[in-house]
C-alpha cells in the first residue's frame, strides 16, 4: 500500500510519474503520438502544454525526490520504493499482517504469533539510507527487518496448531522418606518445545532474503504472500525445578529438632517430620513453580483430639552433681516442665495456618510449671588410721553431712596408700589388676575381675575385693588401692564420678 501524499508531494510525485513515462517511451525507440519528430522535445513545453509554469514542475520534482525513497527499495518484505516514510511504514505493516506463516504442519498469521516489526523505524531508516534523488541508492539489495514473537502469544498458538512440537516437563517434588525420616526432593525432567527467538530470527532472515532461502529455511521469496518455517526445538525446563524442591525440602528438614507444640514459648512435646508429613499435602504451583503446604485438616482434627494427654504432665525437677568450685559434674535427674493446656478450641486451624506457612512450631494455650534445679555437692574422704571411708553429700561445699560410712583396707607396707588431695579421674565397672597380661613385670601378682573401680591417684583407687574379708582399722592388704566390700565399692561407684574430691589422710 503507498501512502497518499497532497501538496507539493502530488505535484513532485506527478512530475515523477510523468518524467518516467517519458523516459520510458524514449527507450522503447517509440514516439507518442502527439510529439512531432521536426519539433524541439516536447519536454522543454511540458509546463507550457498544460498550462504549468516550467519552473514549478521543476521545483515539484526537486521536492518529490527529497520525500520519496528510492525505487526497488524493499524492507521487511515490502515494496516502499516510490513512498514516502509514512507510505513505507503501513507497507510493511500490511506485509506482514498479509503473511501466512508455515510452521511445521500448522499455518498461523503473524498475529498469531504475536510477531511485529518496528515499522516506523524501518521506513526512516529506507528513506535515509536511499532517498530518491541518490540516484546511486536505487535498487539495493532487500533489507530485512528485526521481527519480533511474543513468546507468551507464540507458544500457545503453536502449541495448538502444531501439538507434536511439543512435550510437557515434569514439575519436580517433594515427598517424606520414611527410610531417612527426611523430606527429599524428586528431580524435573524437561520437556520440549520451540525456540521462539530462533523462529523470530528465521522469519526476520525469511523477509529479508531475496530467495527466502537464507539459513536453508527453504521458504518462498521474500514478497511471496507465505513463508515456510522449520521450528527448532529446545529444552523447555518444568516451572517447578529440583533446585526449587529441594529448597523447600530443607527448609523442613531444617525444623525437625524444634518441631513440636509450645506452650509460652517452651516445647511441650516434640512432633517427628513423618507426623507432620501426615498432616499435610505439598505441591508446587504450576505456574510459578513456587511450593506450598495444603493441610489436611482431617488428621490434624484426628491428633488435636488427645493432645491433652499428650501434652499434659507434671514438672520434673532437676539434680546436678557439683564439684567444691560448683562446676556441674554429673546430671542425676534430668529435668522437664510441667504443662497443661487450658483449651483445645481453636488448635487445629492454627496447625492449619502454621503448616500453610511452613512453620513446625504450633502454639497452645494453657500453662507451663518450669521446674527447679538441685544442686548437690559430694566428696569421699579416706582415713587411713580409722581404717574407714566416709562420704560427705550437701546443697554446696562447707554445707555437705556425712551420709555413709565404710570399712577399708589400705596399701601394705611399702605398698603404701598415699595422702593428699584428688580427684576422680577415671570409672571402670571391671579390670584384670597385675600382671595378667604378662605385659606389666613390675607388678608380682594377677588379680582377674576386680569389679566397681573408681580410680583418684594414678594406679590408686576404690574397688571392690572377692579375696579376703578383712577390712577396718589396721587393715593393711592392698598395693596401695582402698579395698573395699563389693557392695560398698559399688555404692562408691554410683556416688562417685569424674571429678569427685578425695581426701587422703592418717
Amino acid at each position: 500500500m503507498t501512502e497518499n501524499v497532497t501538496g507539493a508531494e502530488n505535484a513532485a510525485v506527478g512530475a515523477t510519474a510523468r518524467t518516467a513515462t517519458l523516459d520510458a517511451s524514449a527507450t522503447a525507440g517509440s514516439q507518442p503520438t502527439w510529439i512531432s519528430v521536426e519539433h524541439p522535445p516536447r519536454k522543454k513545453h511540458l509546463g507550457l502544454w498544460f498550462g504549468i509554469p516550467g519552473g514549478f514542475v521543476a521545483a515539484a520534482a526537486v521536492a518529490a525526490s527529497l520525500l520519496l525513497i528510492a525505487p526497488g527499495v524493499t524492507v521487511a518484505g515490502a515494496s516502499v520504493g516510490l513512498t514516502t516514510p509514512g507510505g513505507a511504514r503501513q507497507a510493511i505493516e500490511d506485509r506482514l499482517a498479509d503473511l501466512t506463516i508455515h510452521i511445521g504442519d500448522a499455518t498461523l498469521t503473524a498475529a498469531q504469533l504475536g510477531a511485529t516489526v518496528d515499522a516506523t523505524s524501518l521506513a526512516a531508516d529506507a528513506h535515509s539510507e536511499h532517498p530518491l534523488w541518490n540516484v546511486t541508492a536505487w535498487n539495493p539489495q532487500p533489507s530485512a527487518g528485526k521481527v519480533t514473537i511474543d513468546p507468551a502469544v507464540a507458544l500457545p498458538a503453536l502449541r495448538q496448531a502444531a501439538p507434536q512440537l511439543f512435550s510437557d516437563a515434569t514439575d519436580a517434588g517433594v515427598v517424606f522418606d520414611t527410610k531417612s525420616g527426611k523430606f527429599t526432593a524428586t528431580a524435573a525432567e524437561p520437556g520440549r518445545g520451540v525456540d521462539v527467538a530462533a523462529l523470530a530470527t528465521s522469519l526476520t532472515d525469511a523477509l529479508g532474503s531475496p530467495t527466502g532461502t537464507a539459513l536453508g529455511l527453504g521458504a518462498a521469496p521474500a514478497t511471496a504472500s507465505s513463508v515456510t518455517l522449520h521450528p527448532k526445538q529446545t529444552e523447555v525446563d518444568a516451572a517447578a525445578t529440583t533446585a526449587k524442591a529441594q529448597a523447600f525440602a530443607d527448609k523442613l528438614n531444617a525444623q525437625a529438632d524444634s518441631a513440636g507444640f509450645y506452650l509460652q514459648g517452651t516445647r511441650a512435646a516434640a512432633v517427628s517430620l513423618a507426623t507432620v508429613a501426615s498432616w499435610m499435602e505439598i505441591k508446587a504451583d504450576p505456574t510459578t513453580g513456587e511450593f506450598s503446604v495444603t493441610p489436611k485438616q482431617a488428621a490434624i482434627n484426628a491428633a488435636v483430639a488427645d493432645l491433652p494427654a499428650k501434652v499434659n504432665k507434671s514438672a520434673q525437677n532437676a539434680t546436678v552433681v557439683t564439684n567444691s568450685a560448683g562446676k556441674t559434674l554429673r546430671v542425676v535427674q534430668q529435668g522437664h516442665d510441667g504443662f497443661g493446656i487450658s483449651s483445645t478450641d481453636g488448635v487445629a486451624a492454627q496447625i492449619a495456618t502454621d503448616l500453610t506457612n511452613s512453620n513446625l512450631k504450633f502454639s497452645l494455650q494453657g500453662e507451663v510449671q518450669k521446674y527447679t534445679t538441685t544442686t548437690v555437692f559430694r566428696r569421699l574422704e579416706v582415713d587411713k588410721s580409722a581404717g574407714m571411708t566416709y562420704l560427705y553429700e550437701g546443697p554446696k561445699a562447707g554445707q555437705e553431712k556425712l551420709i555413709a560410712t565404710y570399712p577399708i583396707a589400705i596399701g601394705k607396707p611399702g605398698h603404701d596408700t598415699r595422702d593428699g588431695h584428688y580427684t576422680v579421674y577415671t570409672q571402670l565397672p571391671t579390670q584384670d589388676m597385675g600382671n595378667c597380661d604378662g605385659k606389666h613385670p613390675q607388678f608380682d601378682y594377677c588379680t582377674k575381675n576386680v569389679p566397681w573401680i573408681s580410680y583418684f591417684d594414678g594406679d590408686q583407687g576404690f574397688h571392690g575385693t572377692y579375696w579376703h574379708n578383712n577390712f577396718g582399722p589396721g587393715a593393711r592388704m592392698s598395693h596401695g588401692c582402698v579395698n573395699m566390700r563389693i557392695a560398698d565399692a559399688l555404692t562408691v561407684y554410683k556416688f562417685a564420678q569424674v571429678g569427685t574430691e578425695v581426701w587422703v589422710h592418717e
